[in-house]
């Protein structure tokens, strides 16, 4: 990595973790370059705008969900819904740890920015419906280990998880608790017909 593209993915990783917690119109260019400990003039010679600039971050946590998802939903010395259980449970001790200040950077920015950006809300509506596929590919390997009934319409039931899960996120932001994601997590076995999950 070039000296340039060393600053650059710095600048986009202090930068990006400000903008998760204090929101796109609460982070400023001053903000991002301060967390980056550089000079404001800099930022411009990486990124064209703070626009330009959430569209990278959102590209950047894009990749990291989707290879996180990856590693977890395709594993495959677990069954599928062993796979989604772990996917759940992972991302539920990870919100925890996070003091519940951040929630879901794509959904945060969605519900943020998407009136006023058509840039951010197509990156975002294009990352979400990714992670959402994940799932109904996970459905779908269930159903063919015998795990899932085979009624079960896979792409729905994906897209209610998912859009499930980014409500849990965002009310156990709201809640600063862990009591939503509890409650999904109760819940997520009696939709898929599975025994009551173990959360601890």
């Amino acid at each position: 990595m070039s000296k340039r593209e060393s600053r650059k993915a710095l600048l986009l990783e202090r930068g990006l973790e400000v903008m998760k917690v204090q929101g796109y119109n609460g982070t400023s260019v001053k903000d991002i370059v301060d967390a980056a400990g550089m000079p404001k003039g800099s930022f411009y010679n990486y990124f064209a705008s703070k626009e330009d600039f959430a569209v990278a971050a959102l590209d950047s946590v894009g990749q990291a969900t989707l290879s996180e998802g990856e590693r977890l939903l395709g594993n495959i010395s677990q069954l599928p819904l062993d796979r989604l259980r772990a996917f759940f449970l992972a991302h539920t001790e990870q919100a925890c740890a996070d003091d519940f200040r951040a929630g879901c950077f794509l959904g945060n920015l969605g519900q943020e920015m998407s009136d006023s950006c058509e840039a951010i809300r197509c990156k975002v509506q294009q990352t979400l419906a990714a992670n959402a596929d994940m799932f109904r590919a996970v459905l779908e390997q269930a159903q063919a280990a015998g795990q899932l009934a085979p009624e079960i319409e896979t792409t729905e039931t994906a897209e209610f998880l998912f859009n499930a899960w980014e409500g849990t996120l965002m009310r156990m932001k709201a809640d600063k608790s862990r009591a939503p994601l509890d409650a999904f997590l109760a819940l997520l076995p009696r939709l898929l017909g599975e025994e009551a999950m173990v959360t601890a």
